[in-house]
């Protein structure tokens, strides 16, 4: 059965702080002083977001200032930390080097643990998967603290608590679920199960910078100026949500989650100390083109082939190097003098855009051609 004991009892109490990445050490200090645990003495596993070998500047992955305050006020509580993750990237050599570019290598301070080094498989409770390989790691932890990014997701609309523990996940075991579960809704309640399998006992989400557009990846930067932390994930995601302007219910893991019973989405129904509000024209991405009841019909069609966005390749970006197409859980690319996308294997799983640390993919448009073998464009132009 997936532990639920760590689940925090009552209205979720989340604590919104001011806050820069020049000045966060009084932030980390207010937010442990709020959420006691015993650390002395225990392995404390902190979970940040490296999705991909992107520097700091790029908003991508959480912000090393975070994980280095985090390591530097639990070291002072004489806990046992471990930092890691592990990205998109595949093999154990791409787990450090994503953690060194990000910066969270060395903001662990000693700490980094590489999670792709001791695994274990175990008995997963879905209906898309029966077993899982996972980082050992968080599996001896005794507390664990989830550090995701607000951000946008193009197959998830939001990516924050519960899509950052997929994390856990070992090499190629992402593609498989991603694979097992492709529709969108069937991808979130695989987010929720793999969620389960060792819910946080802490969340803290740089808001600091976030992202919106066409997210995890996008270069849509927005300066928030926020930190938020709860003992429960889900009422982390739910604020976020809705300072995002989205209705929570109308994000899939949000509503599995909820019915679940694993935590509080609406703001209203939670203990809020700090301020905070609804951010002004904040962006979605191109695959969710609207709310209310004709943007929900029309939501769930993005994946069909006349509906999803198109996929185009920026040639003064794109070196070639072979990630997209290596990575691909359906192997819907080959390489050519650019990457070449066979739209009826596609799956809409967007890992190529997510994963490519030049952002040389990006969305264009809703409407697109339906071929027998679509090559990705360059601004509308077909490459050759």
């Amino acid at each position: 059965m997936p532990d639920t004991s760590r689940i925090s009892k009552g209205p979720p109490s989340v604590l919104v702080l001011d806050a820069s990445y020049s000045q966060i050490e009084d932030v980390i200090e207010k937010i442990l002083e709020t959420f006691p645990f015993p650390w002395k003495g225990n392995r404390v596993v902190i979970k940040p977001n490296i999705l991909s070998p992107s520097p700091p500047e790029k908003g991508i992955t959480t912000h090393p200032s975070l994980i280095r305050s985090l390591v530097k006020a639990l070291k002072r509580r004489e806990a046992h930390c471990l930092v890691g993750d592990n990205p998109g990237l595949n093999g154990y050599a791409a787990n450090e080097r994503c953690a060194r570019i990000s910066g969270i290598f060395d903001a662990a301070n000693g700490c980094f643990v590489n999670f792709a080094k001791e695994t274990a498989q175990i008995n997963a409770r879905s209906r898309f998967f029966e077993k899982l390989v996972v980082s050992k790691v968080i599996l001896d932890a005794d507390l664990v603290i989830d550090v995701p990014k607000f951000k946008t997701h193009l197959q998830t609309r939001i990516t924050g608590a519960i899509k950052n523990m997929f994390g856990i996940l070992v090499g190629a075991e992402k593609a498989r679920v991603h694979l097992s579960a492709a529709r969108p809704e069937n991808f979130s309640e695989a987010l929720v199960d793999i969620y389960q399998i060792r819910i946080p006992d802490l969340t803290i989400m740089d808001a600091v910078v976030g992202m919106e557009g066409n997210g995890p990846s996008s270069q849509e930067l927005r300066p928030i100026g926020k930190i938020l932390a709860a003992r429960n994930g889900v009422a982390v995601d739910g604020l976020m949500a809705a300072m995002m302007g989205i209705p929570q219910k109308s994000v899939d893991c949000l509503r599995i989650a909820f019915q679940r019973d694993l935590g509080e989405i609406d703001p209203a129904r939670m203990e809020i100390q700090g301020s905070w509000s609804r951010l002004e024209k904040f962006k979605m991405p191109l695959t969710f083109v609207s709310q209310g009841l004709l943007g929900a019909a029309v939501n769930k069609l993005y994946y069909r082939p006349l509906v999803k966005p198109r996929l185009s390749v920026r040639p003064e970006l794109c070196t070639v190097c072979g990630v997209c197409v290596q990575h691909c859980p359906v192997q819907a690319l080959t390489m050519g003098k650019f990457p070449l996308l066979d739209s009826k294997k596609c799956i809409s799983c967007y890992c190529c855009y997510e994963l490519c640390s030049n952002q040389a993919i990006e969305l264009t448009g809703l409407m697109r051609r339906v071929t027998k073998r679509d090559k990705l464009s360059a601004h509308g132009k077909t490459l050759g």
